[in-house]
């Protein structure tokens, strides 16, 4: 079995990986980001607790193409990251992409909505509306700004 996306964006492209352990039974985590900190906001919120975690894990489970799955092992969530790899266009799989932009976009509009929530529970009512589903409809609705921050339009 090879990783042959989740390698190359590694290796050649600068993202980062993280697995974990979800302690609410969900499974393997398997996470791929443009840098460290998407993936631990995304962490932080997959452990927050009841309140907070599930608007949050709604919200990152809502798009087909954000780089955050889940599996019942390390095998298979890695390969279901490389499964939704494998349905962007080749020329997506970069760091200097309209995908990676969206994916950054994306995961700041989360931990923006986690840094405006005053208290537990709160994060609910600061999450912005679910992402589209695909990366075509996200390209049609996000308009990523330069390569390396978007903004929701």
């Amino acid at each position: 079995m090879t990783f042959e996306r989740i390698d190359n964006l590694v290796t050649m492209e600068g993202f980062h990986f993280q697995a974990w352990d979800d302690r609410y039974s969900k499974g393997v985590w398997a996470a791929l980001g443009t840098s460290e900190l998407e993936i631990v906001t995304v962490y932080d919120l997959s452990s927050a607790g009841d309140n907070d975690m599930s608007p949050a894990m709604d919200y990152v489970f809502s798009a087909g193409w954000l780089p955050y799955v889940t599996g019942r092992t390390l095998i298979e969530a890695m390969q279901k990251l490389e499964e939704r790899l494998a349905l962007l266009p080749t020329d997506q799989l970069c760091r200097n992409s309209d995908w990676a932009a969206l994916v950054r976009q994306a995961i700041e509009a989360l931990r923006n909505a986690e840094s405006a929530s005053s208290t537990y529970g709160d994060l609910q009512t600061q999450i912005p509306d679910d992402l589209p589903q695909t990366f075509d409809a996200a390209r049609a609705v996000m308009q990523p700004v330069g390569k390396e921050r978007g903004r929701i339009r």
